[in-house]
């Protein structure tokens, strides 16, 4: 056996001399030429080379933000290579420079950062810029998909599950589909992320997030996007906090993606797939989402989630935050085992020392999948009353007892220290905040020996107190004292009036008399003459209408109000006989709109108020005594700002559009015509919502007739009047707040 180990080792020596002494050997390789191709989504660079490029490492220029380095070793640069930036509106310019024997720098000169990545292509170097879409109005199929989905046979694909391991200096994640597909990377805005479409893809329910934080990447989100609309797709997003570099491998059923923390690229992939996959991805570290059957209903399509502002982002600026960093274990079963062994197989895979204080005992059952190691580590200290120190690379576990009798000792030892040491007396003066309003915060963390004075003359805060303070002083003052955001409030209060009025109505009477007067007696001996009047209504009983020629009308229905008139009378010749008829009428329409619209522009949090309109006296007696008091009738908009996390407007708002009425004074006094609204709402920055509401509608009809007669057909009309009165008021309170850029 040991014979076998010793020629195993031989002849991996030699191999790797023969190797490293060609790769000696060999010249320097040669680019020739550079084009650039502009695509629907993204913007290829194509570098043709001798062979297959050597790129040690890649970043984006700190001199200028928005130049792409490639660091190239074993190559020739020559001045004289023909470089097609092909009229790219996006790349503008591309430059080579020399910066050793046979080492050269790519420099890629871009309108503005974006993710970008290397891959190899028919024996072409091949630079992917992903542009960052940012009017994506409808789901963008690129040219080159839309070929391959024609020529791929349709299958129920799934989302089998991803993978991801976290180094300290790297971020590893595989996504495994149940069979080859097509997919689709690309990058959009609101919030930055970097998108891999898989087609006819089935993701299992619920969606995944795994939160990263660091390396440039907010998070890692898996999930489905969209069902049969054409296409069933299936996503892995990466939210980002900002544009980079990445590796990106695509093999049969898999897709590997690597970030990294400097700026080495360790291999250029092969858009080729190949027919195994060859991913450096151990099973025993992933942290996989199982596989699941996908449900028969309909999933929900999966919208990215806006990363919040970082103004309003949680900061830590005391203390450690707590979570679990650790490296994934795939597998940690024991039972009964001794909890010294644990540990030092644990610390082992940690890579750190470990030291037991004597009191520690204790055992180990327990059956962990896909955990980070320092986890597992509290897992099975906390049943055996145990607790752990870092410091460094040294673990120390001891009891829970002891480890918080030392804690309480340091701390005691701490505040005799900050008694004992010397004071520092330091003044800050505060552009934005108030003194008055951070000396409440900041006195809460001075020590017992500090003082805080403040200056409201200049705004100035006068800390004196140990020095170890001033570190979390400052930087809470640096916290408060930032600029508050404005937001500028605009409501309209359209109010608009429709009326409609109709009246109708007829007087009436008549007069006749047989008396020889008139030369027309009845020819009898009784009644000899006769008079018969209905018309005589005295002048001043008459309390509507108009009066007659006789005097007043038997039928007096006038119609309430109106402007015409049109009058009749019927005599016979000797005047014995008469009818006076009076006709009145009145038909009246009109329409109103007021808008009103105060702005007002306020601070986050705070209180604003404007007013317009007029202000009525009114008095009031009490004991003899006459006061004057003044009543509001005016337009008057209340509001309270508050701008949240994802950049929408929580607001307080209280509005009222009150107006005097002078037509119906009351001793003098008109009354008050009231409208108003009072309500939170939550409104997106410069949308507008409707706050209030108000619909009215009034329609009434008034007849005044003549009992039974108005009964009579045709000739009833003679014996009734009539009035109808339309009015519609609509009352629409908008408000549109935005937020003001500072």
């Amino acid at each position: 056996m040991k014979k076998k180990k010793i020629l195993r080792v031989i002849s991996l020596f030699c191999f790797l001399s023969l190797m490293w002494g060609y790769a000696s050997s060999q010249s320097s390789v040669s680019i020739n030429s550079i084009f650039v191709q502009t695509e629907e989504l993204n913007t290829l660079i194509f570098l043709e080379s001798s062979a297959p490029l050597l790129i040690t490492g890649t970043y984006y220029s700190q001199d200028d933000p928005a130049t792409i380095v490639v660091e190239l070793n074993k190559v020739t640069a020559d001045a004289e290579i023909s470089i097609d930036l092909k009229e790219s509106l996006y790349v503008e310019d591309i430059k080579i420079e020399k910066t050793g024997a046979d080492t050269a720098r790519l420099l890629i000169q871009l309108l503005e950062k974006v993710p970008y990545r290397f891959y190899t292509s028919n024996g072409f170097t091949v630079v992917e810029l992903n542009r960052i879409q940012r009017t994506l109005d409808g789901y963008i199929l690129t040219s080159e998909t839309e070929e391959k989905l024609k020529r791929m046979p349709q299958k129920a694909i799934r989302f089998v599950g991803v993978g991801i391991i976290e180094r300290t200096d790297s971020l590893d994640v595989t996504a495994r589909l149940s069979e080859a597909t097509v997919s689709q990377v690309f990058a959009l805005e609101n919030p930055l992320r970097l998108v891999v479409d898989f087609f006819d893809t089935l993701y299992p329910d619920p969606t995944y997030t795994y939160p990263v934080q660091r390396l440039g990447i907010f998070r890692v989100r898996t999930g489905q996007f969209q069902r049969e609309d054409p296409y069933t797709i299936a996503r892995l997003v990466f939210d980002l906090s900002e544009p980079r570099h990445y590796a990106l491998e695509i093999t049969r059923n898999e897709i590997h993606a690597s970030f990294t923390k400097g700026p080495v690229v360790r291999a250029l992939p092969s858009v080729a797939p190949t027919a195994e996959p060859e991913v450096e991805v151990p099973p025993e570290v992933e942290k996989p989402v199982e596989p699941v059957t996908p449900p028969e209903a309909k999933p929900p399509v999966e919208r990215p989630a806006e990363v919040p502002s970082e103004r309003y982002r949680p900061r830590t600026i005391a203390g450690e935050e707590v979570g679990y960093r650790g490296e994934i274990i795939g597998a940690l079963r024991f039972k009964n085992a001794d909890l010294e062994d644990v540990i030092l197989w644990l610390a082992d895979f940690a890579g750190l020392n470990v030291v037991f204080d004597p009191d520690v005992r204790g055992t180990v059952t327990c059956d962990l999948r896909y955990v980070p190691w320092d986890q597992a580590l509290d897992l099975i200290l906390r049943p055996n009353r145990m607790g752990k120190t870092i410091e460094g690379n040294v673990l120390r576990i001891a009891p829970v007892a002891t480890l918080t009798r030392e804690a309480e000792e340091r701390l005691r030892l701490q505040e005799s220290q900050e008694l004992a040491g010397p004071l520092q007396t330091k003044y800050y003066e505060l552009s934005y905040a108030r003194a008055s309003d951070v000396q409440g915060l900041l006195s809460r963390k001075i020590s017992r020996r500090g003082e805080l004075i403040i200056d409201e003359r200049t705004n100035t805060l006068i800390i004196s107190d140990v020095v170890d303070r001033f570190d979390l002083l400052e930087q809470l003052i640096a916290l408060l004292d930032t600029p508050t955001p404005q937001v500028s409030i605009e409501a309209r209060v359209v109010e608009a009036s429709s009326t409609f009025v109709k009246n109708l109505g007829i007087q009436w009477g008549f007069r006749g008399a047989a008396d020889p007067f008139y030369g027309n007696p009845t020819s009898l001996t009784f009644p000899h003459s006769v008079a018969a009047d209905g018309a005589m209504i005295p002048q001043g009983i008459v309390t509507r209408g108009i009066g007659g020629p006789l005097g007043g009308y038997a039928i007096n229905l006038p119609a309430p109000a109106f402007t015409s008139v049109v009058g009749f009378s019927f005599a016979n010749l000797g005047d014995s006989f008469r009818v006076d008829m009076a006709l009145s009428a009145l038909e009246r329409s009109g329409e109103g709109r007021i808008i009103s619209s105060p702005l007002i522009t306020t601070q986050n949090n705070h209180q604003a108020e404007i007013i317009q309109g007029r202000q009525i006296p009114v008095q009031t007696v009490a004991n003899f005594t006459t006061s004057v008091r003044f009543q509001n009738a005016a337009l008057e908009l209340r509001a309270t700002p508050q701008i949240t996390a994802e950049g929408t407007i929580i607001m307080d708002i209280d509005i009222r559009n009150d107006a005097a009425d002078f037509a119906n004074l009351v001793n003098g006094i008109p009354p008050i015509l009231t409208q108003s609204a009072k309500t939170r709402v939550m409104v997106p920055d410069g949308g507008t919502t409707v706050i209030g509401g108000i619909y009215r509608s009034e329609d009434s009809i008034t007849r005044e007739r003549v009992p039974f007669l108005h009964k009579i057909p045709i000739l009833g009309s003679l014996f009734k009047n009539f009035a109808r009165t339309k009015e519609h008021r609509e009352l629409l309170i908008f408000i549109t707040p935005r937020i003001v850029q500072q």
